[in-house]
């Protein structure tokens, strides 16, 4: 989900055509082309990834507590698991 954060470079530039230009073509390092983007855009795509995992995170611990609760004999806690997976198409039938 998630990738590295090697081989990223802060790029600054004196011009907005210079930075346009760099993000329309890029440029080329050691015979390798280098795709530039916005940081901006960099910076948003992560924080909507950290989102993501954030919700999945509250979801398998809400999920967690749930079956912990069904452990110790709650049934309404099984109801309302049963109807999440059966929302998420989890159950087989």
């Amino acid at each position: 989900m998630f990738q590295g954060f090697d081989n990223r470079w802060l790029v600054v530039v004196s011009s907005p055509e210079a930075a346009k230009h760099l993000v329309r073509d890029g440029f080329h390092m050691y015979s390798r082309h280098v795709a530039v983007r916005h940081y901006d855009d960099v910076l948003a795509e992560e924080y909507k990834q950290y989102q993501e995992y954030v919700n999945y995170q509250e979801q398998l611990n809400t999920v967690r507590q749930k079956m912990m609760n069904i452990a110790l004999g709650d049934t309404i806690d099984y109801e309302k698991l049963k109807k999440m997976a059966e929302e998420r198409n989890l159950l087989q039938e």
